[in-house]
């Protein structure tokens, strides 16, 4: 009887293993890749800036980022500057923000938005630049 549970139980893993391996493989061959981190982190600065929060001064970015499971969206962990206080979010570039970390959400967008203040994104491989 334990012979039987062992082997099962052996099967069972190599099965598993098996289908996941092969979920990976075809999501490779039936989705594109995505885009290099940098640009994914340059579209998901300028995403953020332009869809929820046009006073965004500077948008670090503290990880790679990556896909967190099968057919979610592309996102990344940054720190997002707002009226010289830093908000914890989870961004990416065609998905809205999800904000951590104690200071909570960034004061309201106002209705009419002003103009664009120059956007400073430093990337997760410590390089930057300034978006005017």
């Amino acid at each position: 009887m334990r012979v039987v549970r062992a082997a099962s139980a052996v099967l069972l893993g190599v099965v598993l293993v098996g289908g996941l391996t092969a979920c990976s493989v075809i999501r490779d061959r039936i989705a594109p890749p995505d885009p290099p981190v940098k640009e994914q982190q340059r579209a998901s600065a300028l995403y953020f800036r332009d869809e929820y929060q046009p006073n965004v001064e500077k948008v670090r970015f503290t990880r790679d980022g990556s896909r967190p499971g099968f057919g979610a969206s592309w996102c990344v962990n940054a720190v997002a500057t707002v009226e010289g206080v830093e908000y914890e979010v989870i961004i990416g570039p065609a998905t809205g923000p999800g904000f951590v970390g104690d200071n909570g959400m960034p004061p309201e967008a106002p209705l009419t938005p002003p103009p664009y203040v120059p956007l400073t994104v430093v990337y997760s491989d410590g390089t930057s630049e300034v978006i005017e």
